[in-house]
Parts: structure tokens; sequence; C-alpha cells
């Protein structure tokens, strides 16, 4: 990898697939990378977007400057902006945004995603996780969503999940009924990954140095890909100025 860090090149990939009609996102706890994907947004092509965190909203629409990423959600600090909402009427006035970030412990070939853990078989847990957090209310309604798997290999990227957190499944959300877009894009440290018309995970671009037998190796279902792979597109410099200068700004006080 370039002159960048795993971090850096999520947000990066995750601010340029914003798109035009998306005016708000929703960004859960300690996912510091998809809160500097939403500013980095909102500093290039998208001025208008507003960032709902976790623990109220931040509103930078018309010209506000957005606060810099601080590793913690609930850094004191964060507690700026044009407007502001408390906790109790964030899912009842920001419980539809636009766009929604999920991370989970496993996600499969048809985009469910799994944040509850792992079971052991016995009623117990070999892995536990932090339970839904509102994904499956968020998933359900917002415009589309971007899942972040920090891992990628035959343990995370899964023929079928243990449990459903967000219900990515195309076929199975049209069944329901469901409202929103469901998951836009799949990131991992290997490469960016969409769905095909049938809703099966196929190969978008893979990162600097990946090899496309590397990523079939790491993935634990038969993987799609319609001739030679992409790569994906690094990022630029300014691109990396605006991130630090955020980061920069977020350093510890004292």
């Amino acid at each position: 990898m370039g002159d960048y860090t795993p971090s850096e090149l999520f947000a990066v990939l995750l601010a340029r697939d914003l798109r035009a009609e998306d005016t708000s996102a929703q960004v859960g706890a300690n996912m510091s990378f998809a809160r500097a994907a939403v500013m980095l947004a909102n500093r290039t092509d998208h001025p208008d977007l507003r960032l709902v965190l976790g623990l109220g909203v931040n509103n930078f629409a018309g010209g506000g400057t957005p606060p810099p990423v601080y590793p913690f959600l609930f850094d004191p600090r964060s507690l700026v902006g044009e407007s502001r909402m408390v906790q109790e009427r964030v899912f009842d006035d920001a419980g539809k945004p636009d766009v929604f970030f999920v991370g989970g412990l496993q996600v499969d070939r048809r985009g469910n995603v799994n944040l509850f853990g792992i079971p052991d078989g016995d009623g117990g847990w070999k892995v536990r996780g932090p339970g839904g957090v509102a994904l499956a209310t968020m998933s359900t309604n917002c415009r589309g969503y971007y899942v972040v798997m920090p891992r990628h290999d035959p343990r995370t990227f899964v023929e079928r999940v243990s449990l459903i957190s967000a219900l990515g499944d195309r076929t199975e959300r049209a069944r329901l009924g469901f409202p929103g877009g469901g998951p836009r894009l799949v990131i991992s440290p290997l490469g960016a990954f969409d769905f095909d018309d049938e809703g099966e995970m196929r190969v978008r671009s893979l990162h600097e140095g990946v090899t496309l037998d590397a990523v079939r190796e790491a993935t634990g279902f038969p993987l799609a890909c319609a001739g030679d792979p992409a790569t994906t597109v690094p990022p630029t410099a300014a691109e990396l100025e605006l991130l630090r200068a955020g980061a920069d700004a977020a350093a510890p006080v004292g």
C-alpha cells in the first residue's frame, strides 16, 4: 500500500461513493474512518451533507465548518455544529438517514451482516459482538449503506452469516417489503465489492498489490469477477491533506 493507512483508504473510498442525493449520513459508534469520510465529502463534493452521530446531530450544511474527527465518538469536543439534537430524539427525527455505515463480524455473499456474535453450537458464544445497536432499523430504512470489514479472511467473508443483524439479501428485502436501498459496497483491506443483478457479491476493485487469487483464497464463497479486476484508485494528495488536517486537529489535549 502507498503512503496512506487502511483507515485513510477506507475514508476516501466511502467519501467518493456518496451520491448527489445523499443529504444526511448516520455514523455509528467508533467508526472514525466513516466519520472522516463524511467530513471529507462535506469539504469537497457534498457541502450540504449532514452528519448524524450516535450522540446527536452535527449539521454543517450551508457553509459550517465540521469539527475534527476524534478517535472516540463520545469525545465532548464533538458536541459542536450549526444544530444539535439530544440522544432521545435521534431515532425519532433522524432515524431514516440517506446513508448508514455498517461494521460486522461476518458478511456473506448476499450482503447479510452479522454483528451479534458467533454461536458455539451449545447455546453459548464462541465470539460475542456488540449486538444489533439499531443496525436493523437503520439498514432497513436508509437509502443505502456501506459495509466496512476490518478483516478479510474465510471466517469473516462467509457463505452465510451465523446471525443476521442487517439484512442485505436483495431477494429477501424485496419479499419483506423493506423500504431502503440495501448495501451499496463492501470495503475490506483487500478490495471494494458490490453486487450483481442477482444480488451476489462481486469484485469492483482490488487494492494496490492485491491479486484476484489472493482475494478468492481469503473469501469463504465463490467470488465473481468479470474479466481482469480494476485496481482501486489510491487517495490523492489533496484528499490525504484534508483527512490529515482533521486528524491533527483532533490530537489529545494536554
